[in-house]
């Protein structure tokens, strides 16, 4: 059977390698995906905009995939689930509906707050002039942090102490032309500490099953400094947080949400990714997002063992607990993204493109045999001579897997150091610290 996946990035290439081995998968198709997709066996890319219905659809019918997987969030929110449901096909990705969990920063909050799943206080300002006045109520010495209410591509989220910077974030993000984060509402909530965990749950509408977490780098810069990114890399945490903990996450975050959605006749299907902030025994959901994570799922796919493709299947049907079970092996993995020069850009200066990109082949070939280091690509596409360079601002990220995070983490940077490189390359160098 063939699967369709609508999106172009390093997800979509991970989730396109994990599904075709899958017993019972003969093909994948990537819509539109990127040359770098194809180095994966029986993977193939077609077609121009995923965001394009009538191009998504017209697609889908020549190819008649047996599911449609859905990476990123801008389709879901803009109802491609429905479309492609209405339209007689299997879709693993929740509605328009239900995708506002992460369409809009204060939908979500006010989900939490209704079905009573842990998080930070908040307030929403529906103009600029009441989020200025808004500042005089927070305490900047415990740290606040601006979301923008509209998708960002995980550029909307500001976490600052000082008053000057909340000015400007404020009036970038709803009074600029230049900022590429643009919202009419904002949401500001208390700054939350300790230690970030990303947790990924498929869903049915009714059950779900939680598949796996992540540590994300989400700051541009060395010791999480500088503007968020949409990622720079992750490691999965094999022996954090302890069973106690995962056992609350399950009770007091995705089973009352998944209930809630249900009574709000938004019920929701598709994967759910909740993002935590855990201190102590303390847990908090810092946002919801409606789709698996980039760079997370190049660290999870990997490492799934079970059938993933009957799994979503199952849960695009509504009948995920007649499934078999998934799990994570106990092997370490850890995943490095390497961006373009100026990523990533909040205020649109131009990135440096355009540059050929080299690796070893080696790491091509771990992409065809069971082998532990794999290039995941995203921003490439081929130039007037057929070669890969760099068309976006995350470009490719490598997956490492070891016994341990110091063994994944020496090998892939050695590996980034020698192995691959192209004018302008960044990446961060404390991954896994």
């Amino acid at each position: 059977m063939k699967v369709l996946i609508l999106g172009s990035g390093g997800r979509e290439h991970a989730l396109a390698y994990r599904l075709v081995k899958d017993e019972g998968v003969s093909e994948v198709v990537v819509m539109p995906g990127n040359p770098g997709i194809e180095l994966s066996p029986s993977v193939s890319t077609i077609g121009e905009n995923e965001n394009n219905k009538e191009e998504v659809l017209r697609i889908a019918k020549d190819l008649d995939p047996a599911l449609i997987v859905i990476g990123p969030e801008k389709p879901l929110v803009m109802g491609m689930t429905d479309f492609l449901e209405e339209n007689g096909f299997k879709v693993f990705g929740p509605s328009s509906k239900a995708a506002e969990l992460e369409g809009s920063k204060i939908f979500s909050k006010k989900i939490m707050d209704k079905y009573k799943v842990p998080t930070a206080k908040s307030e929403n300002y529906p103009s600029l002039k009441l989020a200025l006045k808004g500042l005089d109520s927070w305490n900047f010495k415990k740290g606040i942090v601006i979301k923008s209410d509209a998708l960002a591509g995980g550029k909307g989220v500001v976490v600052t102490h000082s008053r000057e910077i909340a000015e400007k974030t404020l009036n970038d993000f709803m009074n600029s032309a230049e900022c590429s984060v643009t919202t009419e509402n904002v949401l500001i909530e208390e700054k939350l500490l300790g230690k970030e965990l990303s947790i990924f749950a498929i869903c049915d509408g009714a059950s779900f099953k939680v598949i796996g977490r992540a540590c994300d780098y989400k700051r541009i810069g060395d010791g999480d400094t500088g503007p968020n990114t949409g990622g720079m890399g992750c490691y999965n945490p094999i022996n954090w947080p302890h069973g106690s903990i995962l056992e609350r996450i399950e009770k007091e975050v995705f089973s009352p949400i998944l209930k809630g959605m249900v009574k709000e006749k938004r019920p929701y299907k598709g994967v759910l990714f909740a993002g935590l902030m855990i201190k102590d025994d303390e847990i908090n959901v810092i946002e919801f997002n409606a789709r698996f994570g980039d760079p997370e799922t190049q660290v999870l796919m990997p490492l799934l063992e079970g059938n993933l493709f009957e799994n979503l299947l199952a849960a695009a049907k509504g009948n995920l607990e007649d499934t078999a079970e998934l799990k994570i092996s106990n092997k370490q993995a850890l995943h490095i993204v390497v961006a373009s020069e100026g990523y990533p850009s909040i205020d649109n200066t131009p990135l440096n493109l355009g540059h050929p990109v080299s690796f070893a082949k080696s790491l091509v070939a771990g992409l065809q045999k069971k082998q532990n280091d794999l290039l995941f690509m995203a921003g490439v596409k081929k130039d007037v001579n057929g070669a890969l360079v760099n068309s976006g601002g995350r470009v490719f990220g490598l997956t490492t897997i070891a016994k341990d995070l110091k063994q994944a983490r020496n090998i892939a940077y050695s590996l980034l150091k020698k192995d691959l490189r192209f004018t302008g390359a960044y990446w961060r160098s404390d991954i896994g610290k």
